[in-house]
């Protein structure tokens, strides 16, 4: 299968594609330091760039398009502009490209507060013009902690199927009753933690007393609980809004952006590197950070791919 992949980020969608056949012929990202990641790990890639400016005649046949279009007008956090807001609106772009290009398959991401953003509204809209597209629509929440990922991320995932295909996408009810350390056991989050959430303290000194912190809840995170979810403008600190961070032998200190991107569902290093010019030049922490905030977690991702190729 031929895949294009919108609102790329670091390439989440991309990553487990290639193990379920899915070849990716095409990106659309537009911010610097994500483009320059999926250069690194993709060079033969097209990047098409800003999604208001393609031309679905300038676009291959393709057989599945996926996306989470930014979501920061839909998200309870956000002023609550909805789909009228300038963010969250390229929810129309995707959904124009699907009109055109009509994939027999297509799979948008987007934040659990969309559900109820302008009353409801905003998702019932959703729904209308992805069947009036051409696709039956099957949709749920799905939390990253449930897929080896010690992470509390809720996130919608909508799979389309044009219509007439006489299929049905069946979601598993899912709700993880494990702790990190049974969740962890025998993952790729067996290289992550010690008896904690997203930490490396082998590198640091050791691994006691490790302690998420939520300044704003006035919470901490115990070892047995999941980490709050990593946002785009996250900056290793807890500043007031729940971020996480590890309190350590009653020191505060910063997630390193290899955990942020282990809580991802990446490999190690994955948004460190990026060519911009014809340069291999490292990335901030402050965009790697980011990079993980705005994108999706991988494991599920996989298991979305599972569901629409019908592999059990």
């Amino acid at each position: 299968m031929k895949h294009l992949d919108l609102f790329s980020g670091y390439g989440g969608f991309t990553i487990p594609a290639r193990k379920y056949n899915i070849e990716t012929i095409g990106f659309s990202e537009i911010d610097k330091y994500a483009c320059s990641v999926l250069n690194y790990h993709y060079p033969n890639i097209k990047n098409y760039g800003d999604i208001t400016k393609i031309k679905a005649e300038d676009l291959p046949t393709v057989d599945i398009i996926t996306g989470g279009s930014p979501c920061q007008d839909l998200s309870v956090a956000g002023k609550g502009a909805g789909l009228n807001g300038e963010r969250s609106g390229l929810f129309f772009h995707f959904i124009r490209l699907i009109k055109e290009k009509q994939p027999t398959y297509f799979v948008w991401e987007n934040v659990k507060g969309a559900l109820s953003s302008q009353g409801g509204w905003d998702f019932a809209r959703v729904q209308i013009e992805m069947e009036q597209a051409g696709y039956d629509v099957w949709w749920q929440v799905l939390n990253a902690k449930d897929f080896g990922v010690p992470q509390n991320r809720e996130r919608i995932f909508a799979i389309g199927i044009r219509k007439g295909s006489g299929r049905e996408i069946l979601f598993e009810q899912r709700e993880s009753r494990q702790n990190p350390k049974q969740i962890i056991k025998g993952s790729q989050g067996s290289r992550v933690y010690d008896d904690s959430i997203a930490v490396s303290q082998k590198a640091l000194g050791g691994g006691r007393s490790q302690i998420l912190v939520s300044k704003k809840r006035r919470k901490e995170y115990s070892l047995q609980e999941q980490s709050p979810a990593l946002t785009s403008h996250y900056r290793g600190f807890p500043d007031g809004d729940g971020r996480p961070a590890i309190l350590k032998d009653m020191r505060i200190r910063r997630l390193t952006p290899i955990e942020a991107e282990r809580l991802m569902g990446l490999e190690d290093n994955w948004t460190a590197k990026g060519i911009i010019d014809g340069k291999e030049v490292d990335i901030s922490d402050t965009q790697r950070y980011k990079m993980c905030g705005n994108g999706v977690v991988v494991n599920v991702v996989d298991y979305v791919y599972k569901l629409l190729i019908g592999e059990k």
